[in-house]
């Protein structure tokens, strides 16, 4: 499954397994905000495809939390 990721959603991933499974926002690096709109798609995408959980801001879409589901484990090769 991890064939068919973005080299950015890839990134995503790793970095959530980097904190142990689960990401609190914000989601980019220090200099990377012109990238946000594009981490919220790669987000939007992998929730889609059943790689991570999203727990979004009450009263808003934006997301505040994500966690990698076993599918997510599974892409990084970590089944």
């Amino acid at each position: 499954m991890s064939g068919d990721l973005t080299e950015h959603q890839m990134e995503l991933l790793a970095r959530v397994l980097q904190h142990g499974g689960e990401l609190a926002s914000p989601f980019g690096h220090p200099g990377e905000d012109s990238l946000l709109e594009e981490v919220l798609e790669d987000i939007d995408t992998l929730e889609a495809r059943g790689l991570i959980t999203v727990d979004r801001t009450r009263g808003s879409d934006e997301p505040e939390r994500i966690s990698l589901t076993q599918e997510g484990y599974d892409a990084l090769g970590m089944a």
